[in-house]
């Protein structure tokens, strides 16, 4: 622990005797004793953490930096992987390029590269003005459209709002991950939903299971207080379950029961409820809504579960409302497919009841008629547990068998 601490006191210069009497008192807050040293220990990072990012902050994410970290206790309803949105919107802007070079060059999303004696000719359109230079080495998100011919995505948004953008005609990241999530619970003494966004490379290995009461440290958008966001390795590092900690903890809460995860979900998330016979109406109903808020919270008993994962990795899963009349004679609906991406677990079998929390899509059959609404699933509380968990099937080779 004093390693701890002085490296602390070194990074964040600060007095080592100003951060022995913080460390001194997360513990009296938390009532952590010296056998408890492991948790402590945590609980001193994530300080250290927030105030590092506190010091860090550029002086326009906050309206002041005594209000940029904030502590949020609840759950997540619903959580996306990670994705790399840089590699997506770079692959994006080289399409639109290989349809339309003049435009896509003339509105600043690419910039041309050519090569001549040992350097990069590099092209731009800034403010709509041509800007040449030479560079010695390319951005590592070139694209080469053909032999001595190079395209650079570029940041086109001159400005956010009254901010304006720094990377404004810059290359855009190779990569970026990003995940996103929809997390009910309380920051600053406010209670409700918020919607939660995080990218880095800590976002990777940021999965929390949804409806289970966890702690973090987030920043508040100062605009916009229902949107909350990850920073650094700040909100990784941060993030506890409240069941593993101890009862005496000061920042503990009681755990929730199922039928408090239901109650809180339908109270600040009751509009974005729709039963499953619905998902048709409530599917084009959502359609000019902002992306974040056309979820779906519905409920349903699960009829199948197929754990194979698909070519993308997704196992399908149906959810039937028996309650629902059925016409045996005239084909009728019989269930709704669920497709459940990795970072959610199915733990529970045929027969069990679920809330399933994600967002609805709509293709079409073979015969080009609409068909119906599937949901792809990013949240998931099992409210009552039936059946056996069902295993993939894996195809095996059986030596010197003669079967046909």
């Amino acid at each position: 622990m004093e390693k701890e601490l002085a490296k602390a006191a070194e990074v964040l210069e600060m007095d080592i005797e100003d951060v022995n009497k913080k460390y001194a008192g997360i513990c009296e807050e938390h009532n952590l004793t010296d056998e408890q040293w492991k948790l402590s220990l945590g609980v001193f990072r994530q300080w250290f953490s927030g105030t590092k990012a506190y010091a860090d902050a550029p002086a326009n994410e906050s309206s002041g930096k005594d209000s940029l970290i904030k502590q949020a206790t609840g759950y997540f309803i619903s959580v996306d992987a990670a994705r790399d949105m840089a590699a997506m919107q770079n692959e994006r802007i080289k399409g639109e390029y290989l349809r339309n070079p003049s435009e896509t060059f003339s509105t600043g999303r690419v910039a041309t590269v050519t090569q001549s004696d040992g350097t990069y000719a590099v092209v731009r359109m800034y403010d709509g003005e041509e800007q040449t230079t030479n560079v010695s080495d390319l951005p590592n998100n070139n694209f080469e459209i053909e032999e001595g011919l190079w395209i650079v995505p570029l940041d086109n948004m001159p400005a956010y709002g009254e901010r304006a953008n720094p990377n404004y005609g810059k290359p855009l990241p190779a990569e970026q991950y990003r995940m996103a999530g929809i997390f009910l619970g309380e920051v600053e003494g406010d209670r409700g939903v918020y919607f939660f966004s995080y990218k880095g490379e800590a976002s990777k290995s940021f999965n929390p299971t949804t409806f289970s009461m966890i702690h973090m440290a987030v920043i508040r958008d100062q605009n916009n207080t229902n949107r909350l966001y990850g920073f650094k390795n700040g909100t990784l590092d941060s993030l506890y379950n409240n069941a593993e900690l101890p009862d005496d903890a000061g920042n503990k809460v009681e755990e929730p029961s199922v039928e408090d995860y239901q109650n809180f979900t339908m109270e600040y998330s009751g509009d974005n409820y729709s039963p499953l016979i619905d998902l048709n109406r409530y599917h084009v109903n959502v359609g000019d809504l902002p992306y974040a808020e056309r979820y779906v919270v519905t409920d349903g008993s699960v009829s199948s579960v197929n754990m194979t994962p698909n070519s993308y990795g997704t196992r399908r899963v149906t959810i039937t409302d028996l309650n629902s009349d059925f016409n045996y004679e005239g084909g009728s609906w019989a269930g709704t497919t669920c497709w459940f991406p990795k970072n959610i677990g199915i733990d529970f079998g045929i027969g069990s009841s679920v809330i399933v929390v994600g967002r609805t899509s709509q293709g079409r059959n073979d015969d080009g008629s609409i068909g119906d609404v599937t949901i792809n699933v990013s949240g998931v509380l099992c409210v009552e547990n039936q059946g056996v968990v069902a295993e993939p099937f894996e195809q095996t080779e059986e030596e010197d068998l003669d079967w046909f």
